[in-house]
């Protein structure tokens, strides 16, 4: 009863939050801007989606989770409204790159230092099991960066970051609903009501975007609640269904794989390409999906798809071990990009041959309208 309580108040908060903010953003021209040429939308959007989204998560949460079950909520939401302010200040008047990691480094520094959340044990992967301290601190902290701008990075397109953050506050929702740390799942199902609650008014065609407000609040909470599972699995075995997590990092792994991987590629290329990895392009996997011709909507679908199928793999691969499981979902993704690529190249050739041939057809056509005049100037003179 509790969880659906939480959910529903997180979502009517926002939906009934998201309306003004669309009226008066557009009153005072607050919205993102449609003339950069990366852009895909090119009418005036609100970007302000953040503030909807962080007040209804923080509302229901302070008002339904006890402080007994969930000690370190506090440290969390000061950490997150850190990562929330300087978003929402992107947001108006944008911001440079390093004041925003100087927020995501005091954000990480603080859940690791102060809440005591840390990545601990490697699970084996690199043949590395338990870390210490500072080694720990610091892997947590990048950890914690990365998977911020990981999602920041993947708010490109209608209803995308969204339909991710949702599908990663469910399965994290019923992970620690069946470990019985009842605290993290209703904090996930918290924010999962606050995402559904702004996806209404982000699907196609988008009437508001969540911003960087909500992308890195987004990515900061994913970050906490995989950390504080990938721990959990270390000390228990976990039941979902029919499927025991014994392989807690390969499966927050698939639940994190569509924002992470498409990070990584981005970075790598444009690094090979000898540019800084924070360059902005349309190379990333919702444009690639564009350039096939789908839709938002289907690009959304196909992306949130492969989430839960890699999410529902990794639990049938529980078995194999982390390091095995990891190196798996990775090899299925790249074999999934190549795919994707393969699919590119093919649709461009086939648009150049397409092009060649319309302007052979109209050459052709120039040449034989030029040939008929000719032919009736000598007929006349005749």
């Amino acid at each position: 009863m509790l969880f659906t309580l939480i959910y529903l108040t997180s979502l009517l908060v926002v939906a009934f939050a998201i309306p003004p903010i669309i009226t008066v953003s557009l009153k005072k021209r607050l919205f993102d801007d449609p003339n950069e040429s990366r852009k895909i939308h090119k009418r005036i959007i609100p970007n302000f989606g953040g503030v909807a989204i962080f007040t209804g998560f923080l509302f229901s949460c302070s008002i339904f989770i006890p402080s007994h079950i969930l000690p370190e909520a506090n440290v969390l939401m000061g950490a997150g409204l850190v990562l929330f302010m300087i978003g929402l200040k992107d947001d108006i008047i944008g911001l440079g790159p390093g004041i925003k990691f100087v927020a995501q480094f005091a954000s990480a520094f603080i859940v690791a230092m102060v809440a005591n959340i840390r990545i601990t044990d490697l699970h084996g992967v690199f043949g590395v099991y338990d870390l210490p301290y500072y080694a720990s601190v610091t892997l947590t902290v990048f950890f914690i960066v990365g998977i911020v701008n990981a999602f920041n990075l993947i708010d490109g397109i209608d209803g995308l970051a969204g339909s991710i953050g949702l599908i990663l506050c469910v399965a994290f929702g019923v992970l620690f609903y069946k470990s019985g740390d009842l605290g993290w799942a209703y904090l996930a199902t918290a924010l999962a009501g606050a995402l559904l609650g702004f996806l209404f008014f982000n699907v196609t065609p988008a009437r508001i975007f969540m911003g960087d407000s909500g992308s890195l609040l987004l990515g900061f909470i994913a970050a906490v609640l995989s950390i504080k599972f990938m721990t959990l699995s270390l000390s228990e075995n976990v039941l979902a269904g029919p499927f025991v997590v014994t392989s807690g990092m390969g499966l927050v792994s698939a639940i994190l794989i569509i924002p992470v991987f498409d990070t990584l590629r981005v970075f790598t290329l444009r690094i090979m390409r000898g540019s800084s990895p924070f360059t902005a392009d349309s190379n990333h996997i919702h444009h690639r999906l564009l350039s096939l011709g789908l839709s938002h909507v289907q690009a959304t679908l196909v992306l949130a798809s492969v989430n839960v199928v890699f999410i529902v793999t990794a639990l049938a691969l529980q078995n194999i071990g982390d390091a095995q499981l990891i190196s798996l979902l990775m090899l299925l993704m790249l074999s999934l990009n190549g795919v994707l690529s393969l699919s590119i190249n093919i649709i461009r050739k086939r648009a150049r041959l397409l092009s060649k041939l319309t302007e052979v057809d109209e050459k052709m056509s120039k040449t034989e309208k030029s040939f008929a005049e000719r032919v009736l100037e000598k007929i006349s003179e005749n």
